[in-house]
Order: structure tokens, then sequence, then C-alpha cells
């Protein structure tokens, strides 16, 4: 008895020493966070541990300040606020850091943290300047935690991504939130409970939040550490995909350029005006759909590689479509093709000018491929749910239900040749869905074969966010 009675003294801190741990705990965490950020390669993960290193040196600071309060018994405002605020400051830090992780997480949902924020500093400002009892501005203070961090939390939880370190860092949120709501009611059946009380409950709700403060940092990193590995996987077989399509599909359309050239030199005499036209109209073609292809391949690998900046502008729609389909007028023309579009004057998006035309580029010239000559394209815009969703209709040859499912997977390329035979290596479409997602939008199909395919995708109108 006498050896397990040493051992628990172990367990017994004083609410002050452990509010110190909790100073130690967060700094060395802001330290391991700020090493981490320089062995990540994208710049989005730099940012994510940025706000999430700058929430634990807040959370260290907050807690410092909480251990130099000597005293406990005066009232005073000023110290109430300054420490409250770093510590309301350093949890929405974090909420942020977990939204970032979270996929296509609008505009609109951090700025509604950040007024969560800014009502929770107040509420508790009000409740300061009331001069309400210490009981009632800790359970306050365990409201306005909770608060900032439920959303991220269920989003968090929410995501399919099931990966361990995922369910880990969501369980110990989890256990978190419910400390915190047992943290809100129990100061209110205790009217001399307050911050410093030295009550075993109170240690123990201390202790709870430095073991759930350890866990979501090194959590954090991890799930980070395992994003990373699942980037250089994918981007090896990015690689091997990349030599793929140079190796057959980019060796495919120059062996056509060069045996046509080569006839064309040996048969000059021997060929009449038509017949030498008719070659070169096959070597313009095949050159036009070689440089397309090199021109989707170099802009894809740029993407994968995270060279192709997001330069987000107020664009107005009509401009861009138009640039698009101006492109590819002669292509329609060949085939006798109809291109309609619907789109008004004066409509704004904000959005990237290059990809957005690439998106508009690729569907309207695939749209035009595998239509059949004295066919139709239609190209329309609408607004839904504060979305722009656009789409691309022809009346061609269609797409079977079961190469839907992998149209937009790049190791289940679809290589169907168009009405004329025309070649193409599903790249584009690829690049539609990256440019499309970088956007926070969707795209997806409608199809019936024989009747043609509606190729839809929407935007967030950010502006309205």
């Amino acid at each position: 008895m006498e050896l397990f009675y040493q051992f628990s003294k172990l367990f017994v801190l004083d609410i002050r020493n452990t509010m110190g741990i909790l100073f130690w705990g967060n700094f060395i965490l802001a330290i391991l966070v700020f090493t981490f950020r320089f062995t990540f390669m994208s710049k989005q993960s730099h940012n994510q541990l940025l706000v999430f290193g700058c929430s634990k040196i807040l959370l260290a600071f907050a807690w410092l300040a909480f251990f130099l309060r000597v005293d406990t018994v005066s009232y005073n405002p000023i110290k109430f606020i300054v420490t409250n605020t770093l510590v309301f400051s350093g949890y929405y830090l974090e909420s942020v850091a977990m939204l970032m992780i979270v996929k296509n997480q609008s505009k609109k949902s951090f700025q509604n943290q950040f007024i969560l924020f800014v009502t929770t500093l107040l509420s508790f400002y009000i409740a300061v300047a009331m001069k309400a009892p210490a009981n009632i501005r800790v359970s306050l203070a365990s409201v306005n935690i909770f608060l900032l961090l439920i959303v991220p939390t269920t989003l968090f939880l929410l995501e399919s991504n099931g990966s361990t370190f995922r369910r880990i860092l969501g369980f110990n949120y989890i256990i978190l939130l419910v400390t915190l709501i047992f943290r809100i009611f129990y100061p209110l059946f205790k009217t001399s409970t307050s911050l410093y009380s030295t009550d075993y409950t109170q240690k123990i709700i201390f202790l709870i939040i430095f073991l759930m403060m350890t866990i979501s940092g090194v959590g954090y990193l991890l799930l980070l550490q395992e994003k990373k590995e699942n980037q250089i996987k994918k981007l090896l077989d990015d690689k091997n995909t990349f030599f793929s399509i140079i190796a057959h599909d980019l060796r495919g359309p120059f062996n056509g350029i060069i045996g046509l050239s080569e006839l064309l030199l040996e048969k000059d005499n021997q060929l009449n005006q038509e017949e030498t036209n008719e070659f070169i109209e096959l070597i313009h073609q095949s050159s036009k759909n070689t440089f397309s292809l090199l021109d989707n391949l170099l802009t894809w690998s740029q993407s994968q590689t995270g060279n192709l900046e997001f330069n987000p502008k107020n664009l107005e729609i009509k401009t861009i479509t138009n640039k698009s389909i101006n492109l590819l007028a002669n292509i329609a023309k060949n085939k006798n093709i109809t291109l309609n579009t619907a789109i008004d004057t004066d409509q704004y998006l904000f959005a990237d000018k290059n990809m957005l035309e690439t998106v508009f580029r690729n569907l309207i010239s695939n749209a035009i491929k595998f239509t059949p000559n004295n066919g139709e394209v239609s190209l329309s815009m609408q607004k839904e749910n504060r979305q722009f969703v656009f789409s691309v209709q022809d009346n061609g040859i269609g797409i079977a239900p079961e190469k839907i499912k992998t149209l937009f997977n790049i190791n289940h390329r679809q290589t169907t040749s168009g009405t004329n035979n025309e070649t193409g290596t599903g790249l584009g479409l690829m690049l539609c869905k990256d440019f499309v997602e970088k956007h926070g939008g969707q795209i997806w199909v409608k199809s019936h074969p024989g009747k043609g395919s509606t190729f839809i995708f929407s935007i967030p109108d950010s502006h309205k966010l």
C-alpha cells in the first residue's frame, strides 16, 4: 500500500503547475509544428502548419498568462480579457486548421468561423463588464471553446476519408468536446469553482485537456505526413502515366506525320494537286492533334506538380466562352456542326482565367469530336444555390454507363475515337476535373448511348460567399 501511495503522488499536481505543463506542452508542440513545416512540399500544407503552429503559440502564452496570475481573488478585468482572448484566439486558429484539412471548404465556412470567434470574444467581454462570478466565466469560456470546435470537428468526422490517423484525431476531439460539455455545467453547480479551484475534478479536467492537446498536435502532424506520402505515391503514379502517354499516345501521331510526309516527298511527282492537298490536310490535322495533346500534357504535369498557380479574378463569363467557341469554330465548321450558346452578357464569375478557358475548350472540343456531321453542340449556364452551373450538350454518340464511372480517372483513360476518327487520350477530362475542383466545384456527366452527352460542372459564386 505504501508503494501504491507513493506512486499516486506522481499524479498529484497543483493547478498552477498543471498550467505550467500546458504552457510547455503547447510551446514544444509549436516548435515541432514549425520544424515539420520545412519538410512539406505543398503550399497548402505550409499554410495549414503555419495556422496550426500559431494556434499552439497563442495557447502556450495563454496558459503562461494564467500561470502568472498570482492574485486570483481580486476582480481584474484586464487580466481576464487578456488571458481569455489568447485562449479563444488559439482555439479559433486550431479550428481553422481543422477546416483547412476538410476538402472543398468554401470561403463562407471560414467567414462563419471568424464571425463565431468575434461573437465569443464579445460575449466574454460583456460577462466581464457585468462582473459575472468566476464560475459563470469558467462556464462561458467552455461554451465558447465548444462552439469554436464543434463545426470543424463534425465536418472533419463526416468526411469520407477514414485513415487511422484521421479516426484517432477525430476521436480525440470528441473526448475534448465531451470534457468541455462537462466543464460547462460543472461550475454552475459549484458556486465556489473558479479556474484555480483545487478540487480533484478540476485537476482531472486539466489533465484531460493536456492529454487531448498532445494527441491533437501529434495526430495533426501524422495526418499531414500521411497526406504527404499519399501525394508522393500519386506523383509516382502520375509520372508513370506521363511516360505511358509519351511512349504510346504521343508516338502515334508523330509516326503518322513522319509517314505522311515521307510519302509526300517520295511521290511528289506522281500526285496531282487534289491528292497533294489531301496529304497536306492529313498532316495538318495530325499536327493539330499532336499540339493539343502536348498542350494538355504539359498543363496537366504542371498541375500535378503544383507548378500551376491558381490566380482567380473577376471575369465576364461570355468573354471566356466566346473565346473558346471562336478557337474551335473552324473544327466545328469542317463537320458542319452548329455551336449554340445561351449565356447572357454582364454575368461575372470569380475564377482563374486560364483554367476556366481550358475547361471550356476541352469540353466543347470533346463535344465536337463525338458529334457526327451536321450535329449540334449547345453551351448553357444557370445559377443554382449560389453556384454557376455550366452545361455542354451534344447529340453525338454518347457514352456507355460502365465507362462513365471511370471517365475522370487518370488510371482508366478513355481513348475512344471521334466520329471522324479524331484521336484523343482522355487527358483533357482529367484537367477539367482538376481545375473545377480547384475552384471548389464539381463536374459530372449525363449520357445515353446514341443520343448524346451533357457534361455539367459547377463553380461557387465566391462574391456571394
